[in-house]
């Protein structure tokens, strides 16, 4: 597979080539250091009160790349970025926004475009629970019924139960749906699976991991394929292609 590295340092990118509601069904919870380039984006009003409100992913020292529609409605100073833990709420480093890009086009009703990426105000510092992961590079597909590794913050207690909601890491094994398949699950709605679009489900089943997902990372042999930005309970999930967007990605992270 041809994957690209956005270099931390000069913010270049190069291509290279690798070495060999409350939970994603299905999903397991794991630890930061299985997926170190998982970033959690957190909304504040006041920048004491913090809520989680959708996942990212570190593609260099300043750079999270996340689902457009995650970020859509508020300005920079209104997020906060927390890596190199396994929680949402809690852990690791907490970063300040300084700027945030929208995919230009992006249609809030359809959810075409759905990808963005957030700068942080300080640099991130790397280590064995942070680290920024390869994209795949421009035009590369995942075959149709490819296994592939979607992650997610898994809500770890009931907050109906008067407990604070923590959101843990997760992933769930799901695999590729042909694009014609995945549209003509959508047709009713309205909703065009396009070529940039990367549906997934669960085998043998009609739908996908969901809930806890929006703007987390598709992983396939450890590179990013896909940011996560639809689902629903009775269909395949819809992901945004990372490999349709990589000039784009390269010009702004």
């Amino acid at each position: 597979m041809r994957v690209i590295a956005l270099l931390a340092l000069c913010f270049a990118a190069v291509a290279a080539v690798p070495s060999s509601d409350s939970r994603i069904a299905g999903g397991s919870l794991v630890t930061i250091d299985k997926y170190p380039s998982s970033a959690s984006i957190i909304h504040t009003w006041d920048g004491v009160h913090l809520t989680f409100n959708c996942g990212g992913t570190i593609i260099n020292n300043r750079s999270i790349l996340t689902a457009g529609h995650c970020i859509y409605y508020y300005p920079s100073m209104f997020f906060r970025i927390r890596v190199g833990s396994s929680f949402g709420q809690t852990g690791g480093e907490l970063l300040a926004v300084a700027r945030q890009f929208q995919y230009p086009g992006y249609n809030d009703d359809n959810f075409r475009y759905d990808i963005a990426i957030l700068h942080t105000a300080t640099f991130i510092t790397y280590n064995n629970n942070v680290s920024p992961t390869p994209i795949a590079g421009a035009g590369f597909t995942v075959p149709d019924n490819q296994s592939v590794w979607a992650t997610g913050w898994q809500m770890t207690q009931d907050a109906s139960a008067g407990q604070t909601s923590l959101r843990q890491i997760s992933d769930a094994q799901v695999l590729t749906v042909n694009g014609s398949i995945c549209n003509s699950r959508y047709e009713d709605m309205e909703m065009p699976i396009t070529a940039e679009m990367l549906c997934t489900a669960y085998p043998q089943q009609d739908n996908g991991q969901c809930n806890g997902v929006f703007g987390a990372g598709i992983y396939h042999a450890n590179v990013l394929v896909g940011v996560t930005t639809q689902c629903f309970t009775t269909r395949p999930t819809v992901n945004t292609r990372v490999s349709s967007y990589v000039q784009w990605i390269q010009a702004n992270a």
